[in-house]
């Protein structure tokens, strides 16, 4: 028999037949998440706390109860994760971090007549078991970090400092007070669908269903489902092809539409060169002769419909003519998945249709979302109207998104953001659209849109919406070759500029609507002037080191080596110059007046933290140029500065923080609008 029911940690917790623990079982992986799913998770819940949302369901996990004798004997009832332990995991490594902890430890450990012990192991792991009990009360600290554990360690650390980083809806600071009553809601209101399963199952057979035929439609396919009921039955199969083109957030929109329908991809080359790739009724037209024609592209008849509807075919179309690129795998991905995508669409939507904005972009709500914004009651001839002009628009946004927003791009031995340069290239006097991996081109754009991506919250992006607006809206207005881009590029600079540097307790999403409104509008006051002259350390946002680095690479980069191959990633730990213990011998240290200004401060990752610890400064000097030329490019621009002179004190630090307000000072006051 299969049981699913609902569960709270506290539930879980509070167990009165017998204490339940949770094993993770040989055959699943170790703990993997990474930044990107912890951030989220936690920024999720967050935001449903801020809004006051009464419950937050997280999610299902499949259990199998694997109770001996001996466990009953004990008072334990011990269950195998078989499905969702990363989640799991996540959530109880959360129960163990300070402050955290004072709320929900009690799902932390299991108390036992011979002491306490965590309600989760993992089977033939000792290590990481050994890490777990270290996390108790009064556990022991681990003698090395084993590679086995590093995921924890380093997820452990990522908690511990997202005070630091989330924004409270109503701009208060997170202090420990929050934090607390934030741990409250998590582990009162925040509930998880656990289904047992007995155990004689067959798991090979359970995870087949479980990957081929139990996946729950996601919300965007019921979304999908609902616009094409309103769309005349004639028209739903180009529309169809239209949406799914845009939804494969992989590789580019003009290769999934020639995927989807067998078009031969010189059709959308030919749209592309003409300037009317954007143009949704080029599109129509194009899909519209492909149905209605039997010969054309030697296809058979209702070919596109059959597609549309998940009937095989076999067209025997060749791979070059179907947009297959010979069976080549995607080598670019998108930054932000399909349910964000859609929900910048619709407030740019709402903005045309003079709508009140979205309240907030949540991926969890976006059913929701659309049911009160978008999805009003109206007629028949309203419903399709809508639903087409939706689905028009979101074409629109989606070939401008290719071409102007930086995606993830494999160069072989490593993945990094770069807007694909896109072209035409000419082949037996057909036309076809070739996107490039070159990261040489539309470097400034691509590195400001990198900035922005890694320090604003992921599961929102605000900027985003803004920034599509203004391109959507001046596309038409091209006013020679590549000047687009640099107009495109000018009013990032600007928006970064005053959307981010102003000094307001507006939310983000209100802002955003105002460069809707009004693109080129400056803010009443600028931040930066009061806040990085500052004594705050480990306190100052990491927006701040993010953002000095991209004024100056925009400043200086032809003035220093290897600044042209200086690109933005992960970090998360603020690192001090002069270390906050130094070492007597250390002659190149500051004093206390200095130590946590932010001259003496730069953004690194955890491991780089860790690292160079309380290392003197000719130490971490040593290393990172070491690094430096391994990689052939400074990991920090403001650290590649600071380490260009072989000395540190009070008197560099001041000079160095100097030089930096002063190059944010030129880069603030900038005119972009040109």
């Amino acid at each position: 028999m299969i049981d699913s029911n609902l569960y709270t940690l506290e539930q879980l917790a509070e167990q009165i037949d017998a204490a339940w623990c949770f094993n993770v079982p040989i055959y699943q992986r170790l703990y993997v998440w990474g930044d990107d799913q912890i951030k989220t998770l936690l920024t999720d819940m967050a935001n449903a706390f801020d809004r006051g949302d009464e419950q937050f369901f997280l999610g299902g996990t499949l259990l199998v109860e694997k109770t001996t004798k001996e466990d009953r004997d004990l008072g334990v009832r011990r269950f195998d994760l078989i499905d969702g332990q990363q989640r799991f995991t996540t959530l109880w490594m959360l129960s163990t971090v300070p402050v955290w902890r004072e709320v929900m430890g009690d799902f932390s450990r299991v108390l036992l007549k011979n002491g306490a012990i965590p309600r989760l192991h993992f089977s033939i792991r000792e290590q990481v078991n050994e890490y777990l009990a270290s996390l108790m009360p009064g556990g022991k600290a681990m003698a090395a970090e084993a590679i086995d554990t590093l995921s924890m360690s380093e997820a452990q650390q990522l908690m511990a400092s997202f005070a630091k980083n989330h924004k409270r809806a109503d701009g208060k600071p997170v202090d420990d007070d929050y934090l607390r009553a934030l741990a409250n809601f998590v582990y009162r209101k925040v509930s998880l669908v656990l289904t047992q399963v007995p155990e004689g199952m067959d798991l090979n057979k359970l995870f087949e269903v479980i990957n081929n035929r139990g996946i729950q439609l996601q919300h965007h396919e019921i979304l999908k489902a609902r616009l094409l009921r309103d769309i005349p039955p004639g028209s739903r199969p180009r529309y169809g092809a239209m949406w799914n083109a845009c939804a494969d957030m992989s590789g580019f929109v003009e290769r999934n539409l020639c995927q989807e329908t067998r078009l031969e991809a010189h059709r959308l080359g030919d749209l592309y060169a003409r300037g009317q790739l954007l143009d949704a009724s080029a599109v129509h037209e194009l899909l519209s002769r492909r149905m209605d024609d039997p010969d054309a592209d030697g296809e058979e008849r209702q070919t596109l419909q059959a597609i549309v509807e998940g009937l095989d075919t076999d067209s025997g179309t060749d791979s070059r003519a179907a947009g297959e690129d010979e069976g080549e795998e995607p080598w670019a991905r998108s930054i932000v998945g399909f349910p964000l995508f859609l929900q910048h669409v619709l407030r740019i939507w709402l903005k045309e249709e003079g709508r009140d904005d979205l309240p907030r972009l949540l991926d969890r709500q976006l059913l929701a979302l659309f049911e009160a914004a978008f999805l009003v009651p109206a007629d028949e001839l309203q419903r399709a109207e809508r639903a087409q002009g939706f689905i028009d628009l979101l074409w629109r946004m989606r070939v401008l998104w290719d071409e102007y927003v930086i995606k993830w791009v494999d160069q072989g031995d490593e993945e990094v953001h770069q807007v694909c340069l896109t072209s035409v290239s000419t082949s037996d006097n057909k036309r076809y659209i070739n996107r490039s991996r070159d990261s040489a081109a539309h470097q400034g754009l691509s590195l400001l849109q990198s900035m922005l991506y890694h320090s604003q919250e992921i599961t929102t992006h605000y900027w985003l919406t803004p920034f599509l607006y203004f391109i959507h809206q001046n596309a038409q207005a091209v006013r020679g070759p590549g000047s687009e881009v640099e107009r495109y590029y000018g009013f990032l600079c600007h928006l970064d500029n005053q959307l981010l540097g102003e000094v307001t307790a507006d939310p983000l999403v209100k802002r955003t609507r105002g460069f809707m409104d009004d693109p080129w509008c400056k803010a009443s006051a600028l931040m930066f002037e009061h806040v990085l002259p500052g004594d705050h350390g480990v306190g100052f946002a990491h927006y701040w080191f993010y953002k000095l680095d991209f004024v100056l690479w925009y400043e200086q980069n032809r003035d220093h080596a290897l600044w042209s191959n200086f690109r933005f990633t992960a970090k998360n730990s603020v690192e001090h110059i002069s270390p906050q213990n130094p070492q007597d011998s250390d002659a190149n240290k500051v004093s206390s007046n200095w130590l946590n200004r932010f001259g003496n401060l730069a953004l690194v990752s955890r491991s780089i933290n860790s690292e160079y610890g309380n290392l003197p400064f000719n130490e971490k000097r040593l290393r990172f140029l070491n690094k430096r030329e391994l990689e052939k490019r400074p990991d920090s621009l403001k650290m590649d500065l600071i380490y260009s002179s072989g000395t540190w004190g009070d008197d560099l630090a001041r000079a160095h923080q100097g030089e930096m307000l002063a190059a944010l000072r030129r880069h603030y006051g900038r005119c972009f609008n040109l």
